[in-house]
């Protein structure tokens, strides 16, 4: 057997090709990795995707083995597996659930581009994925079918692309009811692996109305068992978790997300302002959630003008494109689907929402302050008179009123006293020292009961009540700003 040259890989580092464009994986191979081309062609393996515009190597003790390639949208920030090849030594190793495990940390969930029946069997074992029966499989990992692979057993009005988190072991096939009361079922052409390994076309040829029917009735006996096992393999995934303030950026600067999509969209720096501020109260409205705030960031940069997708079954109150009933948010547009604002409102002490007579003077002093800060901001006038009004329960009269008695505006602009009005309102000084470990109704309440202190004094002296190693780093940080 001629020996191989591995490509060698100091302390395991992959080589990763990331473009705009697309890469060709048969010329990187051949130019790059042409003892992985060579054994490729020796299996008879066939690429289910000639082009990526993600490309990383799979390293093993130091030596290139494999690579794996991923379509990457920009626009809803994920990575989405079209192929992975191992050389037949290597495998068993573990490397294709650490390459997955990895993109869940360093990117959003991935999906799998049409999956392989070997790849559904290594989701169940690392406990990505779980049988609900002998042959249908629930899994956390989304699994993708282009459009023109995807079949019915019921005529449809055309073969979109398919989205689902099922997987059918006895045809090897991705599946979907996309009408479960006429029972219409999207499945995925059979893959040449899947031919190979698991004799799929003859199970195929003997499948009939019964089965799809079969298939249907498991779904409507078993739908609450099902959704929790979707649930509870979800909550289960290594996801890289984001703060809002990653995703958005300080208050001095933009995010590198922000500055990414800017160049990409070629939207204004203005309106990246807009979206940036939108995104802020939308979060803090319990509208979006910290795994979701990437994809609603990009969605806001790229919004469709009308739904691409139409022949699922449930859709997005939103934006109306597909989704599954144990989805905590929408993948397309990034809303929390269990987002309700009667409930936020009624759960919220003191809300910025219930503007009336009775907390008038604590609640106008809030709203004050976002608007103040998005114009200090820069944010353009009117939008921030939009937002406001549509955020809280409040028209600008209302509140153009209690500004202009204080004098924290003039001809449309902050003046020196507002500036003094933001430094020293107890919204400024929470989100300055990232206090928001604890509740700010209360602070806010503390704060407005010892305004006769300075703002630092009053948050050493709150956060004295609360025993916790965060806290303490909190009141040092605040001490080193006394």
């Amino acid at each position: 057997m001629e020996k191989i040259n591995y490509l060698s890989r100091e302390n395991n580092t992959q080589k990763v090709y990331l473009t705009e464009s697309t890469i060709n994986i048969e010329d990187l191979l051949n130019t790059n990795y042409q003892y992985i081309m060579d054994s490729i062609k020796e299996e008879n393996f066939i690429l289910k995707s000639e082009e990526c515009n993600l490309f990383k190597e799979l390293v093993y003790e130091n030596k290139v083995v494999g690579f794996c390639s991923y379509d990457f949208s920009r626009e809803f920030m994920t990575a989405a597996l079209n192929n992975i090849y191992v050389l037949p030594e290597f495998r068993g190793k573990g490397l294709f659930i650490r390459e997955l495990e990895k993109t869940m940390a360093e990117h959003n969930k991935p999906s799998i581009i049409e999956p392989t029946h070997f790849l559904i069997e290594l989701l169940i074992k690392y406990g990505y994925a779980k049988k609900i029966n002998e042959n249908i499989v629930a899994s956390a990992i989304e699994l993708i079918v282009p459009g023109e692979h995807v079949i019915t057993n019921k005529k449809v009005l055309k073969e979109e692309e398919l989205s689902t988190h099922f997987y059918d072991l006895n045809i090897s096939s991705s599946i979907h009811l996309l009408d479960m009361d006429k029972c219409i079922v999207a499945y995925s052409l059979p893959l040449n692996d899947d031919i190979i390994r698991y004799d799929c076309i003859e199970k195929r040829s003997e499948i009939t109305d019964e089965y799809f029917n079969e298939i249907q009735e498991l779904f409507l006996k078993k739908e609450d068992e099902i959704l929790k096992t979707l649930v509870e393999l979800e909550e289960n995934l290594p996801l890289k978790e984001y703060s809002l303030e990653e995703v958005i950026g300080s208050e001095d600067e933009l995010s590198h997300y922000i500055e990414t999509l800017i160049d990409d969209a070629h939207v204004t720096y203005a309106k990246a302002l807009k979206i940036r501020e939108q995104l802020k109260d939308e979060y803090e409205a319990g509208m979006v959630l910290n795994e979701s705030l990437l994809i609603r960031l990009a969605y806001l940069f790229h919004v469709p003008e009308e739904p691409t997708l139409i022949t699922h079954d449930e859709t997005c109150p939103y934006c109306e494109m597909p989704i599954d009933s144990h989805d905590r948010y929408c993948h397309y547009c990034g809303i929390n689907l269990d987002y309700n604002p009667d409930e936020v409102e009624n759960n919220l002490i003191n809300s910025i929402n219930q503007f009336s007579d009775e907390n008038n003077a604590e609640d106008i002093r809030y709203i004050a302050y976002k608007f103040l800060k998005m114009i200090y901001e820069k944010i353009d006038f009117e939008y921030a008179v939009f937002m406001t009004e549509n955020n809280f329960n409040i028209t600008f009269k209302s509140l153009e009123k209690y500004l202009k008695e204080n004098s924290y505006i003039e001809n449309e602009k902050i003046t020196s006293k507002g500036i003094d009005f933001l430094n020293n309102h107890p919204l400024y000084y929470y989100e300055k020292y990232h206090m928001d470990i604890v509740d700010y109704t209360k602070f806010e309440s503390y704060y407005w009961q010892n305004s006769d202190l300075t703002g630092e004094e009053i948050c050493l002296r709150f956060l004295d009540e609360y025993d916790d190693e965060y806290i303490d780093e909190i009141k040092e940080e605040i001490k080193k700003n006394s």
